[in-house]
């Protein structure tokens, strides 16, 4: 499958026109702990389940979507902390990616899982395990990465 990734400026740019990204007017620090907490537990779940998948299963599709919802999950909690929202995930990756330098993501491989799972949800496509396992480190070292900051920012608030 070929995909298709725009620059990041780009579709930032197009966000930003569009009005994909409003303002909040405050920080729902309760609302970033439940997803903190359901991404956490969520990651457990599959992570559990897949000890059992045969690596010639597409049952892999199901962990890619699901590391993919927690990471999602994550971006979202961050979010909040910036006080904006966006109607889909790729302008939350562009906000964050152009906001955010600091947590050192990578818009390719966020705009490439993003991809991916809308063939999944959206065109059926299923995963083998090669496909996850190319994946699988770097949405390990997102989420880690996005993790460790949002409970920074949580202590800091406290």
């Amino acid at each position: 499958m070929s995909l298709d990734i725009e620059s990041l400026e780009h579709a930032y740019d197009k966000c930003i026109a569009f009005g994909n990204i409003k303002e909040k007017n405050e920080i729902d620090y309760e609302l970033i702990k439940s997803l903190l907490s359901v991404s956490e537990k969520g990651l457990q779940f599959i992570k559990e389940k897949s000890k059992n998948i045969n690596k010639d299963s597409t049952d892999w599709t199901f962990v890619f979507r699901d590391y993919y919802e927690s990471l999602r999950m994550l971006i979202e909690a961050y979010l909040l902390f910036d006080k904006v929202s966006a109607e889909n995930h790729q302008c939350k990756n562009a906000w964050l990616c152009l906001k955010h330098p600091e947590l050192d993501l990578d818009w390719e491989f966020l705009e490439t899982a993003r991809l991916k799972r809308n063939a999944i949800n959206y065109k059926g496509q299923l995963l083998r395990y090669e496909d996850w396992n190319k994946m699988k480190i770097q949405f390990e070292l997102h989420i880690s990465n996005l993790r460790k900051e949002i409970e920074k920012k949580l202590k800091e608030q406290n």
